[in-house]
Order: structure tokens, then C-alpha cells, then sequence
């Protein structure tokens, strides 16, 4: 019984999937199964046209709902401008994506490279790869001719880092284990406190570089070869933004958390806050592409203060935000450790403050 409905569900997703090409107007096709490693939450398969692959997937929403069609705009002008982004199969139409029912889908590129690990031997030189890359991408995004796409004010970083400190509040109020609400309170407070200095002094910036940032430019949304960054992916946080914030993020990323394909949690690199060697080498290749202007190098550690709380909680410690079921002995442990390396952040970023500026300037 249970083989007959498998076969009976099988034959009705590769009917669904064919009403979905034909509205591509493709007609002759190869299924290559599922794709691996992809990001997509419900279509997510391999096929095969002419003799090229492409990921067919629900099509990614902005964070923010529609975007009046800006990443499709911005991602058009910067394979122009030679950023190696998977194209999009158009329909006959010139459309980047097809209605069928109340689902819009994409065919995406496949995209060509291997994935980011920190423990290939080539991470190091990748992470300058992703640097350089990064700033090619800045660098023309500061000449797209588009119009401004921005995010309401209650997305804007500082709204988010606060939100997203409440929640951790929160959960430490609700965590049964004492020893990690404690940390997690600790954490907390910790940020509470020395957060609105670095929120004036970026303010207090003077002409800080803004353009339409990436949005989410970690390793999942690159791919590499032996030459460097082969693939740039996922675009959908693209909005107006200062550039300082994308620049700490992506330092942060690469040079923080420690990457392993196909696992979900991305624990510290380090004992104590970043790799220096990795951090200065990304600062660097990105300075040579595009480098800082007068004054914004000395506020890269004020960047970095207001992005660490939202990429910690979206990274080493996700599992304490995001898992329901309850942790064995041993992930409690290794979870106490991500918490120290957590609370030791803040007195390592005041410490290294006028390193990062030198790395960057």
C-alpha cells in the first residue's frame, strides 16, 4: 500500500513538474534529481536542457515580500558587469520566472564550482577569493544606474539587532537549563550595553559608501575552484544599505565560523574571536579591489559590534534558537563553549579595534 502511494506521488510530482517547464515553453527535458545542496524549500530538482543543467525551484521571496523586481534588475546588471550569477532561463516571453497556480518558479543555472569548507586546504586562499569578489560586486553596484530598492525602517539593522537581542532575551527568561540562561543573559547585556556607541558613531560617519549590498554573502552562496569564486548566489536581502555593514558581515563569515558542507551549524574558527591571518588576508584583497574612504576603516569595528549579534544568533549559537528537542549532555557542553566564545566577543572587538582599522586601511 505504502509503495503504490509512493509510486502514486512520484507520478503526480513529475506531472506537476512538467506543467511548470511547458510554461517555460520547454517541451524536451532531462530529470537529473534532486539538487544537492540546494537552498530551496520545496522544488529543488536538477534537470537537464540542451545539454545545460538548471536547479528548478519555487522562486525566492525578498525578506521583505515583493521588491517591485529589483533583484531580478540588479542581478541583470551585475552579470553585465562580469559577476560570474547563474543566469536565468527566460520564458518565451522574457520573463525570469513562471506563474502556475498561485506558485512562481525559477530555472536557475546550475551553478559550477565546489562548495566552501574550512577545512579544504585551499579555505585560506578562497577567503581572499571571496573578498576580492566582494569588492568587484561593490565596486559596481556603487555604478548601477536602478532605482533605490530600501527596506522599511523597522528592517533597518539597527531595528533588527534589537529585535533579534530581544528574542535572545527571551529565550534566556524561558530556558530551562540555568547555566546556559545565565550566559545567554550575560550575552545579552553585554551587547545591550555597548551597542548604542557604535550605532552613533556609524551615524556619525561622513560620507560612508551606500549601494545595493549583496545581502547575505556567506560561503553557502558562493562556489569555488582552484582560481577563486566561480559562482555568486542569493541575492534576495539585496537592498540599499552602507557598504561598512556588508564588509563586517562577510569578515565575520568567513573569518568567525567555521564552514562544513552539509552541516547545519557553523561553531567558532577560533578560540577567541576571529582568525587573524584569514581576517587580515579578506581585509586586504578587498581594500585592493575597492578600499575604504577617508575615516571609514576606523568604524569597522563599530560594524562589526552591530552585526555580531545577528550573525551569532544565526550561526553558533542557532541551535539553542532554532532546535526544539532537548539537548543530550554533550551538546550542552559544546553549546557552553559557543557561549563563552559568544560573551568573550565584545572585550576582543574593543581590544582589536585599531588592528581592524589598520587591516582594512
Amino acid at each position: 500500500m505504502e509503495e503504490q502511494e509512493r509510486t502514486q506521488n512520484t507520478a503526480e510530482d513529475l506531472l506537476d513538474v512538467q506543467s511548470v517547464m511547458q510554461a517555460f515553453g520547454i517541451h524536451t527535458w532531462e530529470n537529473l534529481g534532486p539538487a544537492e545542496f540546494s537552498n530551496d524549500t520545496s522544488l529543488g530538482l536538477l534537470v537537464g536542457i540542451e545539454g545545460r543543467r538548471y536547479i528548478l525551484r519555487e522562486r525566492p521571496e525578498s525578506p521583505m515580500g515583493q521588491d517591485g523586481g529589483h533583484h531580478y534588475a540588479f542581478q541583470r546588471y551585475l552579470r553585465e558587469q562580469g559577476i560570474p550569477l547563474p543566469a536565468l532561463h527566460q520564458t518565451p516571453e522574457g520573463a525570469p520566472f513562471v506563474a502556475v497556480g498561485e506558485d512562481r518558479f525559477e530555472l536557475q543555472e546550475w551553478p559550477e564550482g565546489e562548495l566552501f569548507s574550512t577545512l579544504n586546504p585551499r579555505s585560506f586562499q578562497w577567503c581572499g577569493s571571496a573578498a576580492a569578489m566582494l569588492g568587484r560586486l561593490h565596486q559596481a553596484s556603487s555604478r548601477y544606474p536602478g532605482a533605490q530598492y530600501r527596506w522599511p525602517a523597522e528592517a533597518h539593522i539597527g531595528a533588527m539587532v534589537q529585535n533579534w537581542l530581544g528574542l535572545a532575551r527571551e529565550r534566556a527568561d524561558t530556558y530551562d537549563n540555568q547555566a546556559i540562561a545565565m550566559a545567554l543573559t550575560t550575552w545579552v547585556e553585554q551587547w545591550e550595553k555597548i551597542l548604542p556607541a557604535s550605532m552613533m558613531a556609524i551615524g556619525a560617519g561622513k560620507d560612508l559608501p551606500e549601494f545595493h549590498i549583496h545581502g547575505d554573502y556567506h560561503a553557502l552562496n558562493l562556489r569555488f575552484d582552484p582560481q577563486g569564486v566561480t559562482s555568486v548566489m542569493g541575492l534576495e536581502a539585496s537592498r540599499w544599505e552602507k557598504r561598512i555593514f556588508e564588509v563586517a558581515y562577510a569578515l565575520f563569515y568567513f573569518c568567525a565560523l567555521s564552514w562544513h558542507p552539509g552541516e547545519t551549524l557553523t561553531p567558532p574558527l577560533v578560540k577567541r574571536g576571529f582568525d587573524p591571518e584569514r581576517a587580515r588576508q579578506f581585509l586586504a584583497a578587498y581594500c585592493e579591489v575597492f578600499p575604504p574612504v577617508k575615516g571609514e576603516a576606523a568604524l569597522l569595528a563599530d560594524a562589526l559590534t552591530i552585526v555580531a549579534p545577528i550573525v551569532t544568533i544565526n550561526g553558533p549559537l542557532e541551535d539553542l534558537f532554532f532546535v526544539q528537542e532537548e539537548f543530550s549532555d554533550t551538546r550542552v557542553e559544546g553549546l557552553m563553549e559557543r557561549l563563552e566564545w559568544a560573551n568573550s566577543l565584545p572585550a576582543w572587538l574593543n581590544r582589536i579595534r585599531p588592528a581592524l582599522q589598520e587591516m582594512w586601511a
